[in-house]
């Protein structure tokens, strides 16, 4: 059993696919991998414009949030649910359902 509980997200480790289509979502890169040491790199669609997570870092200070450094370099924390190993869907302050499954 992974521990979600880690400052390190180890459980979201891995290559991700969005899913959401909802208009909000396209703020967010289409691909998202996140890695070890907490680094992630998010890639935009090809016909996506500037997205809020492009490089940074990623860390869970608790099971239900992730913190995400921004393209403004802001540290924006989401809240965040993780079903099973295979997705995982945050909450931006906004109120923004960005949901994202995993593509390897």
């Amino acid at each position: 059993m992974t521990d979600l509980s880690a400052s390190e997200p180890q459980a979201l480790q891995g290559r991700w696919r969005r899913v959401s289509t909802d208009e909000c979502a396209g703020r967010y890169p289409v691909d998202l991998s996140i890695g070890p040491g907490s680094r992630y790199v998010g890639t935009r669609a090809a016909d996506q414009g500037m997205v809020v997570w492009d490089a940074g870092t990623a860390r869970m200070p608790d099971a239900g949030t992730l913190a995400m450094s921004t393209a403004s370099d802001e540290v924006v924390s989401y809240r965040l649910a993780v079903e099973g190993a295979d997705r995982f869907t945050v909450i931006d302050p906004d109120g923004c359902r960005v949901t994202y499954e995993r593509a390897d």
